[in-house]
């Protein structure tokens, strides 16, 4: 796709249409052919090709675009690997560390899965250990990925609260982990 014909104009939120619907006809298929090996699961796939569409509108000016299929290809495997670890979680969550097998991660060399088998149930039994509103507002945001606003609103909370409850439960998690002689910012 050449982006001279995307290069000009000012971003407004009808070239920004225009940027999302000339990725969509040249590369749509290709991008939910590839999501879809990747993810398994073709109505998973189309979500994450929306949310791609989504944030590319958003985000992007089509003046600053100079590589639309490497950008649109990018920004669709973040979100790809967003659910990947995120129904990593969840089974994790749900089922204990057996859950596992369901997202293998082949490409890590056997000590780096035991490892981090042993840092996923750690971090399970600490987050089932949390307090139960901070436990509330931690699953929501980081295993099914909600907005701040919208954890708010199902909780009846304040944006502030939700912060506070956050920060709380992230500190808690991070020194029970490290009580277990884990330091979060060094595993990887």
């Amino acid at each position: 796709m050449d982006t001279g014909d995307m290069g000009s104009g000012e971003g407004s939120p009808g070239r920004r249409e225009e940027l999302v619907e000339q990725l969509c006809r040249a590369y749509e298929a290709q991008l939910l052919q590839y999501l879809t090996r990747m993810l398994g699961q073709p109505e998973v796939a189309r979500e994450v090709v929306q949310d791609t569409y989504e944030r590319i509108h958003k985000l992007y000016k089509p003046e600053d675009v100079m590589f639309p299929r490497a950008m649109l290809f990018k920004i669709a495997t973040n979100f790809a690997l967003m659910r990947l670890r995120r129904a990593r979680l969840e089974s994790t969550l749900i089922t204990g560390s057996a859950g596992m097998e369901k997202v293998p991660d082949e490409a890590a060399p056997p000590d780096k899965r035991a490892m981090a088998e042993e840092v996923n149930e750690k971090l399970v039994q600490t987050i089932k250990e949390l307090h139960p509103n901070l436990r509330a507002v931690f699953v929501m945001a980081h295993v099914q990925g909600k907005a701040r606003k919208d954890i708010a609103a199902q909780l009846g909370i304040s944006l502030k609260r939700v912060d506070k409850r956050m920060t709380k439960a992230l500190r808690a998690c991070r020194e029970r982990m490290e009580s277990f002689g884990i330091d979060l910012l060094r595993v990887d």
